[in-house]
């Protein structure tokens, strides 16, 4: 009797610094050596999700020098108004950008696009793999996303996700519909009005929610146009759900927005019960879920979380791989695995 067809799924958990995104290389080195074993996989398939906003710090590359000194967000962004103003008021009217953060990643955006294209169609060819290239805060490529050439179709930005096939090639896009209110919406990013699709993962079909669109409901009370993106993938056929994802609290900590008055759950809590586990609960074709978390500590800013692996065992949703977290060690990197039989 044959054995029954698996594939691998595979979250990838990176620390990154602002050393991480200095140049190209460097971004590439410390990511294609945290994934490495995935090229020694069991099955032919796999599915490897690298996180939100892991490619979006790639703009600092591109920016003057000076950002390592600075403390806080909102003074880098004083010193890139400061030494980048004629730049960046060109392309805020030339792409008709709605704010000088929007001008600032439409600028670079052709950098960071180059960079990020490059280095997960390399890594998805050396590993002969299905990789969620996590995200990056661009405009719309008016040449297509065949190649790493590169030009904004306009001024609006969007958290946008890249798939690549285990050619090398992109296989899907999409960007993020759900924006995460007093973060994204502080950015002035763009909601995504396209309709949802879903890409091919050896047997399966797999579709992406980017971080908050993966949820089953709304962070606040106040957010009439939530709209949790599984239930329109799962109609398109999608069996396997990646979410790259990156969560700007603290994961161990109170989580600080609520729809209920009074709520003291922490973080960690909130993301289990309201997040992607219980949109695959309410999405009953869907098998398994791939959140990988980015983590990472620049300036003011912070990422944290844990990745996980989700997947169908009877009817409830169960974890069945984690990343290893300690309070010694809420850094620590990691690459997580499991095999879903199809």
């Amino acid at each position: 009797m044959q054995p029954s067809p698996a594939i691998d799924l595979f979250a990838v958990q990176p620390y990154m610094t602002l050393t991480d995104y200095q140049d190209a290389d460097a971004f590439a080195g410390h990511l294609g050596r945290l994934g490495a074993p995935v090229a020694h996989r069991a099955h032919e398939a796999a599915l490897v999700v690298f996180p939100e906003d892991v490619a979006t710090f790639l703009a600092l590359a591109a920016a003057p020098r000076g950002l390592s000194q600075v403390e806080t967000l909102d003074e880098a962004f004083g010193l890139l108004g400061r030494r980048a103003l004629p730049r960046l008021l060109w392309t805020r009217a030339r792409y008709r950008a709605h704010s000088l953060e929007a001008a600032f990643f439409t600028a670079a955006a052709p950098a960071v696009y180059g960079a990020w294209h490059r280095t997960f169609a390399r890594l998805a060819r050396q590993w002969g793999a299905t990789v969620v290239a996590g995200s990056a805060l661009l405009p719309e490529n008016a040449l297509g996303y065949a190649s790493d050439q590169y030009r904004p179709q306009d001024g609006q930005v969007y958290n946008l996700s890249l798939t690549f096939g285990p050619d090398g090639r992109v296989i899907h896009h999409t960007a993020k519909v759900n924006l995460v209110p007093t973060q994204e919406d502080r950015l002035h990013l763009a909601p995504s009005r396209s309709a949802p699709s879903v890409y091919p993962v050896g047997p399966v079909a797999a579709g992406t929610a980017i971080c908050y669109d993966a949820f089953h409901v709304a962070h606040t009370s106040h957010e009439p146009d939530f709209r949790g993106q599984l239930p329109a993938l799962a109609a398109l056929g999608a069996t396997v759900i990646a979410q790259p994802a990156a969560n700007p609290w603290w994961w161990d900590e109170a989580w600080t927005l609520s729809a209920q008055p009074g709520e003291r759950r922490l973080r960690r809590d909130q993301w289990m019960e309201e997040g992607l586990m219980a949109a695959m609960q309410a999405a009953p074709s869907v098998r398994a879920g791939v959140s990988a978390q980015l983590l990472a500590r620049l300036w003011d800013v912070h990422f944290d979380g844990r990745s996980m692996i989700l997947a169908r065992q009877s009817d409830a949703i169960q974890v069945m791989a984690h990343a290893p977290r300690s309070e010694a060690h809420p850094d620590s990197e990691a690459l997580i695995h499991w095999s879903l039989t199809v």
